[in-house]
């Protein structure tokens, strides 16, 4: 599956492999932010730095023992934290809350297809399959969002 937000967040692409079982080829969903969401935060990169380091450090000590699963899983946070951190850092509360959700579902497809890839369990996976399509869903709406409304909240 791939998931990727392009120019000003208006098209979201989604391959979807999820349903065919075969996961061994799923890529991870980039973690680009849309443009509104870069506009919005801009100015605020050393305070974002600080807050990814932080986070890279925690995330690091962790891997030591890691499983294959948990290495996945903790390579999908690390992805997403970022730009969330980023979208975070708009002034407007609303497109705050909307920049910082959209890598958040972002990562939360990135761990389903870690669960696809590594899980046994068939309600596990269907599970995960459901979630992949939730959150491309909430991706779309909060995107679709973002075009509608960006400009409104004169954040952008």
């Amino acid at each position: 599956m791939t998931l990727t937000l392009t120019g000003a967040g208006t098209a979201l692409a989604a391959d979807n492999d999820h349903g065919s079982h075969d996961h061994g080829s799923m890529q991870t969903p980039s973690f680009e932010l849309p443009a509104a969401c870069k506009a919005a935060s801009a100015g605020k990169e050393a305070s974002m730095k600080d807050m990814q380091g932080h986070m890279s450090m925690a995330m690091q000590g962790m891997s030591g023992q890691a499983t294959d699963t948990q290495k996945g899983l903790q390579h999908a946070m690390m992805q997403m934290n970022g730009p969330m951190m980023q979208g975070m850092m708009a002034g407007d509360p609303d497109v705050a809350w909307i920049c910082a959700m959209i890598p958040h579902h972002m990562g939360a497809i990135a761990m389903a297809q870690v669960g696809l890839r590594n899980g046994d369990n068939p309600e596990a996976k269907k599970i995960a399959e459901k979630s992949i399509q939730e959150q491309e869903k909430s991706i779309k709406e909060l995107t679709a969002w973002l075009d509608k409304n960006a400009r409104k909240e004169g954040k952008q």
